[in-house]
């Protein structure tokens, strides 16, 4: 049965009387929320090709590969809830549930080898009208159900045209955050950083930018802000949330002979280029 999905792609770009701090789009509807038996992590929507995606990090649905072995899935199952207003007036919650042992036995789970992406091919679009897409085996919609809410291929930025200096804003659930203080915030709801790009790895591959993550945060979607003209803002998703910096201290007692190592949250974060996420769709 075919559901109707929000493609965000026309909205990118938009004239405005001056540089504008007002998000293109509720941002509730950017980032998803991955929870499975062993953790929980974020991640977004892509329309790439003629396929819906769900991006995020390696990490968060696979273990870390030990030797020369692969990563195995954390989990055979995952939910994912998500905002979207698709078929109706409002934003409101939308949920997938995904048996990922299927998926992946079929070849519609996908990780790069060599950086902290994964993606999941989860709807087909009609050939004809892509905005219509049927969910794939394996992919169960929650009821009632409207439609999703994903980002375009326009909504992209490879990592060629990452700029530093560049405004950004980090989508995600940080859920060691919020869940300390259920009491008083919707743990529900995603938060947003924002910061800048601080600097690109050529050889690595890699994006940093000075905004801090946290457990939660992995694989949700970082979208950087530019100005082509004075009157035009332009939004475009350029990587997902890889892992914080630490900052190691270490202090000496050097009459007692011991030493003692703190590592904290240096405030950077390492982002993956969405470049591997599209390499994967073509791999």
């Amino acid at each position: 049965m075919e559901k109707l999905l929000v493609l965000v792609g026309a909205a990118i770009t938009f004239v405005c009387p001056c540089f504008s701090k007002t998000l293109f789009i509720d941002p509730l509807t950017i980032p998803v929320l991955i929870t499975h038996e062993k953790g929980a992590g974020s991640g977004c929507f892509l329309q790439l090709s003629n396929s819906v995606y769900l991006v995020t990090a390696r990490h968060v649905l696979f273990s870390e590969p030990e030797g020369t072995n692969s990563p195995v899935l954390l989990s055979a199952t995952a939910t994912i809830k998500s905002y979207s207003g698709a078929g109706t007036a409002n934003v409101t919650e939308r949920n997938v549930f995904l048996d990922l042992s299927h998926l992946i036995s079929v070849g519609e789970v996908r990780y790069s080898t060599s950086h902290d992406v994964a993606l999941v091919r989860i709807e087909d679009c009609n050939p004809t009208n892509r905005s219509l897409v049927s969910p794939l085996p394996g992919v169960t919609y929650g009821f009632p159900f409207a439609g999703l809410q994903v980002m375009g291929s326009d909504f992209i930025c490879v990592f060629t045209n990452v700029d530093v200096g560049a405004d950004v804003y980090m989508f995600g659930y940080p859920l060691s955050l919020t869940a300390p203080i259920r009491d008083k915030f919707d743990i529900a709801q995603p938060l947003l950083r924002k910061g800048i790009v601080a600097g690109v790895s050529l050889n690595k591959q890699m994006i940093a930018v000075d905004s801090p993550a946290y457990q939660g945060n992995s694989g949700g979607p970082v979208v950087q802000v530019e100005h082509p003209s004075f009157q035009m803002t332009q939004y475009q998703i350029i990587g997902v949330v890889s892992a914080f910096v630490p900052f190691e201290e270490e202090w000496e007692n050097k009459t007692l002979r011991y030493s003692h190592v703190t590592v904290s949250n240096s405030g950077y974060t390492l982002v993956e280029p969405i470049d591997s996420a599209i390499e994967l769709v073509w791999k």
